[in-house]
């Protein structure tokens, strides 16, 4: 699928839209905790561990420096994340998504992606039932998709078929959004009072309903723990979208929005 529209969305701290607390996530704890990992007081926390139960086996551990950006992210059977099953991230001290992957009852699997300071792809390690296959830098990627491809075309696969894709958006276009944005996204007064500004950048899935899941929404680009959760609030609160198609079938796309706070 085509990259989503990238219009980077401001969020101002004025009068007009005084700041609120954000909407809470069900079946959430938090844990303030000091550099060694045990519990503390907040106020002299140096850590923040956040704990999402989706299901009774599917439950999201995120680690966060105190007033700073994620750590990590993974999601476990059980709340004490002893199972690892499902994606894992982690993050660079500028708050980027530098590994993603997936386990499946505590075992890597399928393919791994390393990213870079700025975010690109810089490599990649595939797995299976934990046991790394190989592991590519981007030339050695692109050469085994360049050989791919020869190959399919020697041999006579590859057809030439026209694909009419259209792009999963919200309702109303950019514009809308923007709409949807400017009415409803409020700076967290935590965040206001430390003046803490960045981007955040969420990806989700749109389903052929137009829904967007809510455990497939995760952030890419961490900012801040408020700031973290109120852009996964507007993705998850937001009206149903018009889900993507393809050759006129409906299907699933995957998304990433920027959301830029910056105080005025």
């Amino acid at each position: 699928m085509k990259a989503p529209f990238s219009i980077v969305l401001i969020a101002l701290y004025a009068i007009l839209f005084p700041a609120a607390a954000n909407s809470q996530i069900q079946n959430e704890k938090l844990i303030y905790l000091d550099e060694t990992g045990n519990p503390i007081k907040e106020k002299k926390a140096v850590l923040l561990r956040q704990v999402v139960q989706f299901n009774d086996t599917l439950w999201e551990i995120n680690f966060y420096r105190m007033h700073g950006p994620r750590i990590k992210s993974f999601r476990s059977r059980d709340e004490q994340g002893s199972i690892l099953n499902g994606r894992y991230v982690s993050y660079s001290a500028s708050g980027w998504a530098d590994t993603i992957g997936e386990y499946v009852n505590g075992k890597k699997v399928a393919f791994w992606s390393i990213y870079g300071t700025s975010g690109r792809l810089a490599g990649q390690q595939k797995y299976e039932n934990g046991e790394l296959l190989w592991t590519k830098d981007t030339l050695q990627l692109n050469q085994h998709v360049d050989s791919l491809r020869k190959a399919k075309k020697d041999s006579g696969l590859i057809r030439k078929i026209t694909k009419i894709e259209i792009e999963s958006e919200f309702p109303g276009g950019a514009a809308a959004w923007l709409k949807y944005l400017n009415k409803n996204l409020r700076y967290p007064d935590d965040a206001v009072n430390r003046r803490i500004q960045g981007q955040v950048v969420v990806g989700f899935i749109v389903d052929t309903l137009g829904n967007i899941p809510v455990s497939s929404a995760w952030v890419q680009q961490s900012v801040e723990f408020s700031l973290d959760k109120e852009a996964l609030r507007m993705i998850l609160n937001s009206p149903d979208w018009t889900p993507a198609s393809q050759n006129g079938r409906l299907v699933k796309s995957y998304k990433k929005q920027p959301i830029v706070f910056k105080l005025q």
